[in-house]
């Protein structure tokens, strides 16, 4: 657990956030961010709670039954 924890937290570290940017993954760490500018358009970014309140709310509107990704499958099948 311990192994995965690590993984995990060395994924926000700015030699990772380093290596992401360097194979064409967008970093958050923002000293890494300003190195790569050129390289990532600019796009407003935004978080779940902004658009939804929560994740709750996000993954009932579009994975419940009927939901979001249930009607574009179905219009998918359509055609």
């Amino acid at each position: 657990m311990a192994l995965i924890l690590g993984a995990g937290q060395f994924l926000y570290t700015p030699k990772a956030q380093e290596i992401a940017a360097r194979h064409y993954y967008r970093p958050r760490d923002p000293n890494v961010a300003a190195r790569y500018a050129a390289q990532f358009p600019k796009v407003k970014l935004f978080t779940i709670k902004q658009l939804f309140g929560s994740w709750r709310v996000a993954q009932t509107r579009h994975f419940s039954d009927g939901g979001v990704f249930d009607q574009i499958q179905a219009e998918i099948g359509r055609k």
